[in-house]
């Protein structure tokens, strides 16, 4: 990235980064992903990322995982989060947490293999401009996305803390529903991909609703 004292803008966010593949976790701008590794490789690509710019691309690989597959040689989607690096923390011997915050969204050119053995993407980010906009104010269903919240939660047997989501804002809790609620990979992705804000709200309020209540997906599109 650009030197720090600069506005963030599309234009000096980074168009090569390393890229970290992992299956069934998306990462959206200005949320936080407490992200545990566990392969050697990857140990070493964060390393190193901390030693540089702190930016890596945070993908989800394409196909289902097999025994035996290296997440490295999947292929992956075409949209993934430009994540910075906050902090490394041991939280017990041997097992290492990446916090990434999320930058911006970008749309995968290009992948190769870098000089240091690490996964490599060349990105754009000209469709997720509005990502570097601070929070955005907008106007989401909620009566709607509660009526199939609730037995949503009770089906995986969570009890939320109701006046907190009522104080949170459309866009926050937007966010936490979409990096936490288990979903299957496709479907997060989906939540990924959609351009707006205001657009994701709607496929957010239809997942919640199909899980819930037992709904087939009519159809779900990622690129």
């Amino acid at each position: 990235m650009a030197d720090s004292s600069q506005p963030i803008s599309i234009h000096n966010l980074p168009r090569q980064i390393l890229l970290f593949m992992v299956r069934g976790a998306i990462l959206l701008p200005k949320a936080k992903l407490p992200l545990p590794i566990f392969d050697s490789s990857h140990v070493s690509m964060i390393s190193d990322c901390l030693t540089g710019n702190r930016l890596l691309g945070l993908v989800q690989p394409s196909a289902s995982l097999r025994m035996g597959v290296d997440l490295d040689d999947l292929s992956v989607f075409q949209i993934g989060c430009l994540a910075k690096v906050i902090d490394v923390t041991e939280p017990e011997e041997g097992k290492l947490v990446a916090e990434l915050e999320g930058v911006a969204r970008f749309r995968l050119l290009d992948q190769t293999t870098g000089a240091d053995g690490y996964p490599l993407a060349t990105v754009d980010y000209a469709s997720f401009a509005s990502d570097l906009i601070d929070e955005i104010d907008f106007t989401m269903d909620r009566p709607r996305l509660y009526k199939a919240l609730k037995p949503y939660f009770d089906r995986l047997d969570i009890s939320p803390n109701w006046d907190e989501i009522n104080k949170t804002s459309n866009h926050r809790l937007l966010t936490a529903l979409s990096m936490a609620c288990p979903l299957p990979p496709s479907e997060k992705q989906a939540l990924l991909e959609v351009e707006s804000i205001q657009e994701q709200s709607h496929v957010m309020t239809a997942l919640i609703e199909m899980a819930a209540f037992d709904r087939q997906p009519d159809h779900v599109i990622y690129h």
